[in-house]
């Protein structure tokens, strides 16, 4: 508050505050409170199968906030790889449904990716013929930033890591 300002401004000002954090947050489940700070523009640096990569991505929400969509895109020009992760929230059977479409085509897309709701984290499951994928998202509020990890189920149901990502903001 600057010497110049009344009590009462800086009152409305605190008012103005907490009725836009109401505003923003009111009848949204923790779930949903978690996607957000996956919202905006993020680095993405990791590996795949063990190699390098790096992307950018994108999070959003769309339609009507029924889905939270994660655009991500290989910072090679060309790109070599694209995908787009949708992630709803299914309140009646306490289930995230996801589906992850990209640049490999539509067979992939046959597959819903489905995990259990927490506020703590996301791990969706996408049953693939070839085997079972794991997503397991992690939000550190200390630092705002995400790791991804995506593990393959193999013989005996031991998961082993396919990829690994650490996101941070742009």
């Amino acid at each position: 508050m600057t010497a110049n300002q009344s009590p009462a401004l800086k009152i409305s000002k605190f008012s103005l505050l907490i009725f836009l954090w109401f505003a923003t947050c009111y009848g949204q489940s923790s779930q949903q409170v978690l996607l957000n700070h996956l919202q905006g523009s993020w680095y993405m640096t990791g590996t795949v199968m063990k190699k390098p990569v790096n992307y950018t991505a994108e999070g959003v929400w769309l339609l009507q906030s029924q889905f939270f969509s994660l655009h991500m895109k290989d910072v090679a020009v060309p790109s070599a790889y694209e995908a787009n992760i949708f992630i709803g929230i299914d309140s009646s059977n306490n289930q995230y449904v996801a589906h992850w479409l990209d640049s490999f085509g539509g067979a992939g897309a046959r597959v819903v990716g489905l995990g259990p709701l927490s506020a703590d984290n996301i791990e969706i499951i996408y049953p693939y013929s070839e085997g079972n994928f794991r997503n397991i998202f992690k939000y550190d509020s200390e630092k705002d930033e995400w790791t991804l990890v995506i593990e393959s189920e193999g013989t005996g149901g031991h998961w082993s890591v396919f990829a690994q990502y650490t996101i941070v903001r742009k």
